[in-house]
């Protein structure tokens, strides 16, 4: 083992009398290390780095920032490699990071170091989540800085430990402070870099191999697996790991509780997780995250009143900063507010649901798209649309204000609005000219627009390297199929290649083939599932061109490689509904009435579609049907009431009403509707 020593490029850190080491342990990090040593610059006296086989610019990186660098072949052990920098240090004090991280206002540690009666401090960890930092992120304490003694060190191969080591007794020694890390790791595009996912599955599960009943360990073995989608496997390791806890006060016992709650929400075993969650907040009652996950329970139960308590406490509760929980940011705000929107909207209440959306996009961090696009659609169909534009660019964010301008023009487009949507969407190329997702959408606008060839010399632009050309392959694909060229869809095929195991171009290749009137035999040479799912996206896209016959034209297609469990029908019946035509929706969903598989809102657009014809008798069959089986619902009320009051029928259509409000004693859009039919009801008298 070699030691390689070079001097700090940066003066000694003035103030604390106090020496402080950051220890770190890294391999091939030449794009992570500069942010996180810069980040300490001023704030370390010494920084000590076990480099495990680097091939890349990190160990000359390390010592441009004044490192001390030991080289250490990589052997599947965390704590082993950490151990060997805390060795190395000769500071009072030690802070923990990965070359991944960033220390945020890192000279707030220096005071810190001369407390006597500290021997550790917990920061505040916040792990960014999904495709970029930023809005989502889980926060929690993180156990990073403590004094510099030889009884300290780690332990675990995985998710190495020392916390227990240096404050045994939890809180007499050490304290949560807010200094920030902020850890990048996550991202999705740097987890599969990595392929972090295979190397810590690998290590987990060697780890439980040594030690079958140690809580911990069985607890990360859970969450690798939760982590890629196998949520019986992780329930199994879950509940392993809770048998094996040794106090619910364990610094992860809630998060083992929450993840359990998870997974089994995941695999649909709603009334155990609820039994679980209403556990677990008797040992947490104010975990936030807990209330969030029952809402989103009673919410597939259809127990909507229940669903709308617990995502209100969630909001009452608020997001935690990580000194109690390891929490998702955002559980008690946007997250939930967005929740609320979704499900007054499911249930009919309009107003309420422009109200929640609202608040979940004005009260997120950065820009949050779900709450947009939904309000967006809402807006277009229930008001101007001068109104409705005015309205959105009055509340988007001005940080990543590119990306909300392409959110709304896609939304524009979907509902009809293409030269709207090529402005908005304009303005975000303008912004960001190195967003190519932009020109996908871009190419659509013009191809809805009537004009194919513009839509492909937008293609064009698309650089073959960008993670935005498959997209414009599928693109290619509808502009040939919507033109009937299909020499321009062979070429996105050709060009799209074995993207995603030769899945799309399998799928549109049946869809030319079906154009012409050929239908597979045989296997499908894919997933029934996704071939279904890919052939309807371009069916949809169809519609939405106004494209009917190319559109039947694939119809026969999807009933070929549908399975039973698609509910068909119904998808293609509310699909036809939605975008004008009526007659052909009908058919479809009358198909699902038949087969025994339909939910409540195919009644209740059987409903529609029959008032629009003024077949009133058959209307209010379809209207009560649709009631009967979900009487949770505000929409099924108005619904009814409606078409009673466009009879005359007032004071039926106020019971209706007023049954209504006995399940829904609080909702406004109720009791005004009735007190307006009572006035009606007088004056007709």
């Amino acid at each position: 083992m070699g030691l390689k020593i070079a001097s700090l490029s940066d003066s000694t850190p003035s103030g604390s009398g106090q020496r402080l080491s950051l220890c770190m342990i890294v391999k091939d990090e030449e794009e992570a290390l500069p942010r996180c040593l810069r980040s300490v610059q001023g704030v370390a006296d010494e920084i000590v780095i076990v480099d495990t086989g680097s091939t890349d610019r990190t160990v000359e990186i390390a010592e441009s920032f004044g490192a001390k660098v030991i080289h250490e072949p990589w052997t599947g052990d965390f704590a082993k490699h950490r151990n060997t920098s805390l060795d190395a240090a000769t500071g009072d004090w030690l802070l923990i990071l990965d070359a991944d991280e960033e220390l945020v206002d890192g000279m707030a540690l220096r005071p810190l170091l001369d407390d006597a009666d500290m021997e550790g401090y917990c920061l505040r960890e916040v792990n960014f989540i999904g495709q970029e930092a930023g809005l989502e992120a889980v926060v929690n304490a993180a156990f990073r800085l403590f004094r510099n003694r030889p009884e300290y060190r780690y332990d675990g191969a995985l998710h190495e430990q020392i916390q227990g080591k240096v404050d045994p007794h939890g809180g007499s020694c050490s304290r949560f402070v807010g200094i920030e890390i902020l850890h990048y790791g996550y991202l999705d595009q740097t987890t599969e870099a990595r392929k972090k996912k295979d190397r810590n599955m690998r290590i987990v599960l060697e780890e439980v191999a040594r030690k079958p009943k140690d809580a911990f360990t069985l607890f990360n073995a859970g969450v690798e697996f939760q982590r890629i989608d196998d949520h019986t496997t992780a329930l199994d390791y879950f509940s392993r790991a809770f048998n094996n806890l040794q106090s619910m006060r364990q610094y992860f016992a809630s998060l083992l509780v929450r993840n359990i709650v998870a997974s089994l929400q995941k695999l649909e075993r709603y009334d155990e997780a609820l039994e679980v969650a209403a556990d677990a907040l008797d040992a947490y009652p104010d975990f936030t995250d807990l209330h969030y996950l029952c809402g989103q329970l009673h919410f597939n139960r259809r127990e909507y009143r229940e669903a709308i308590a617990s995502f209100r406490k969630a909001i009452d509760l608020g997001d935690h900063g990580g000194d109690r929980y390891m929490a998702q940011a955002g559980m008690g705000s946007f997250y939930s507010w967005f929740a609320l929107g979704t499900l007054h909207e499911a249930i009919g209440d309009q107003n309420e649901a422009v109200r929640d959306y609202k608040r979940a996009i004005t009260t997120a961090r950065g820009y949050y798209g779900p709450p947009l696009v939904r309000l967006a659609q809402l807006l277009l169909r229930n008001d101007d649309v001068d109104k409705a534009e005015a309205f959105l660019l009055g509340i988007i964010p001005t940080v990543k204000r590119a990306d909300a301008l392409r959110a709304m023009g896609e939304v524009f487009l979907s509902e009809g609005y293409p030269e709207r949507a090529l402005r908005l969407l304009s303005q975000a190329l303008d912004m960001t000219p190195e967003t190519h997702a932009i020109r996908v959408t871009l190419a659509h606008c013009h191809l809805a627009a009537g004009d194919p060839d513009t839509a492909l010399s937008v293609l064009d632009q698309v650089p073959v390297a960008s993670e935005s050309h498959p997209f414009a392959c599928g693109k290619r694909v509808l502009v040939g199929v919507a033109s009937d060229r299909p020499e321009v869809a062979r070429r996105g095929i050709t060009e799209i290649g074995e993207v995603g195991d030769g899945l799309y171009a399998r799928a549109w290749t049946l869809i030319l083939e079906a154009r012409d009137g050929t239908l597979p035999a045989g296997d499908l040479g894919a997933d029934p599932e996704q071939v279904t799912a890919v052939v309807f996206d371009m069916a949809a896209a169809l519609l939405e061109l106004g494209s009917l016959d190319r559109f039947n034209e694939l119809v026969p297609l999807l009933y070929r490689v549908a399975t039973p469990e698609s509910a068909l029908d119904e998808r293609l019946g509310h699909l036809l509904l939605r975008h004008g035509f009526a007659d052909p929706a009908a058919d479809r969903l009358l198909a699902a009435v038949r087969e025994g598989t339909a939910r409540p809102e195919t009644y209740s657009s059987l409903g529609l579609i029959c008032d629009h014809k003024d077949l009133h008798e058959d209307a209010e069959v379809f209207y009560r049907t649709a009631l009967d089986k979900d009487q949770e619902s505000i929409g099924r009320y108005l619904d009814l009431a409606g078409l009673l009051t466009g009879q005359g029928r007032y004071d039926e259509a106020n019971d209706v009403l007023r049954a209504g409000q006995a399940v829904w004693p609080h909702s406004t859009v109720l009791r005004e509707l009735s007190q307006s039919l009572v006035v009606l009801a007088g004056s007709t008298n």
